[in-house]
């Protein structure tokens, strides 16, 4: 009898146990839950954002979420911190619209353009159109433009760029362009050509302001808008603005016309037949020994001609000048060290690299130095079938400098 009562207490006490919640169990399940996401978000790969410091005047990002550029994934260190799927979608579409540029170097990382973003000593603390075509390589150390898409802009005016070697009968002048844009105007009367009568085109060298020595860079870009009239018959071609350098001020001023030395060079523009772009340089010459590195100048695609007597054409048709509407350019022009072959030329265009040309020698002396603009535009070629087919005009805009890398 005793077994008997014993069994049924034991029993109701099981009965009892059962029938309380595990509520001990639920909350390790929980712990366990909750330690598995964060297991698994330690996984997620770090979200990377370029860092777009320069504003646009209009610039309103202020109040708009930052860019996440899910090109930059990286899975170098892992995070605690959850990520959403929600903010990953977001990312995700926000990127969507926004496609780094393709580099045009060979020696570039694959993930990464050769274009960058402006330093945020940029004129004005600007990025994002003109004024990202204008300035496209970052670092920048010093600079200045007559932009007025900058908040902090100078006028387009001699006092900006103070000349030197002005050719007065054909001073520039300053108006506003077919769109309103202030603008240097360029007239070429029919059979215009070189500085021949009838006199057209604009010549002149300028150091621009003197509170940026441009002698101290060994790195610089130059940038401006040019537009072609409607309706403008390019001919042959002729020469549009470019950087120049030398020795000292007086030899810089050497390298044009046929001749070439080893104390001066300059890198201006052409347009050719149909609008067709290249640059033009005139750079220590490649049949000197000492100089053999600069025929590669020569083999650049689509199209280059070194002419034995005059300047070298290089990426001939790499980009095109449309009649009627504006277009933004940017050289850059990077000094090689004394005794190597690691000078670099480099052009833009609307913000894309066109041409890039590198081992090559500007200089051979720690003398030569960037010295300024060499502000020319004329038709020619030197003979009379380059001439401008007709009274026509080219406007010049937006003119902005960077020195980015020093001596």
């Amino acid at each position: 009898m005793f077994s008997l009562r014993f069994l049924l207490f034991v029993l109701s006490i099981s009965l009892f146990v059962s029938s309380r919640p595990l509520s001990d169990h639920s909350h390790i399940h929980r712990r366990s839950t909750t330690h598995n996401l964060h297991a698994l978000h330690a996984n997620q790969p770090v979200l990377r954002r370029r860092d777009r410091r320069c504003r646009s005047r209009n610039d309103t990002s202020s109040s708009v979420p930052p860019v996440v550029n899910t090109a930059t994934l990286t899975t170098e260190a892992p995070i605690s911190t959850a990520i959403t799927t929600q903010s990953l979608a977001s990312a995700s579409s926000e990127s969507s619209s926004h496609h780094d540029r393709p580099s045009s170097s060979t020696t570039s990382s694959a993930s990464e353009p050769t274009r960058t973003q402006s330093g945020s000593n940029g004129p004005g603390g600007l990025v994002g159109g003109i004024m990202d075509a204008l300035f496209p390589v970052g670092g920048v150390i010093d600079s200045w433009t007559t932009s007025s898409s900058a908040d902090s802009h100078l006028p387009l005016s001699d006092e900006t760029f103070r000349p030197k070697n002005l050719m007065s009968a054909i001073a520039p002048k300053y108006v506003n362009g077919p769109d309103g844009k202030r603008s240097m105007k360029v007239h070429f009367p029919r059979g215009s050509y070189t500085y021949k009568q009838p006199l057209g085109g604009v010549s002149f060298y300028a150091p621009g302001p003197s509170s940026v020595d441009l002698t101290t860079a060994k790195e610089a870009t130059f940038g401006y808008s040019v537009y072609f009239e409607k309706g403008y018959a390019f001919n042959m071609g002729g020469k549009l603005p470019g950087l120049y350098g030398g020795n000292s001020d007086s030899e810089a001023v050497g390298c044009s016309g046929g001749r070439r030395s080893s104390a001066c060079f300059s890198a201006r523009l052409m347009w050719r037949t149909d609008g067709q772009g290249e640059l033009y340089t005139y750079l220590p010459p490649f049949d000197d020994g000492r100089f053999a590195a600069n025929r590669k100048q020569c083999n650049v695609p689509p199209h280059s001609d070194c002419n034995p007597t005059y300047g070298a054409s290089i990426g001939r048709g790499a980009f095109r000048f449309n009649a009627g509407q504006w277009t933004t350019v940017s050289q850059r022009v990077r000094l090689n060290d004394v005794g190597q072959a690691n000078g670099e030329l480099e052009l833009f265009v609307g913000g894309e690299s066109v041409i890039n040309v590198k081992g090559l020698i500007l200089r051979d002396s720690a003398a030569g130095r960037l010295r300024g603009i060499q502000m020319q535009s004329f038709f020619g070629g030197s003979s009379p079938q380059w001439a401008s087919p007709k009274d026509q005009d080219i406007y010049f805009s937006d003119f902005s400098l960077a020195v980015t890398k020093q001596l």
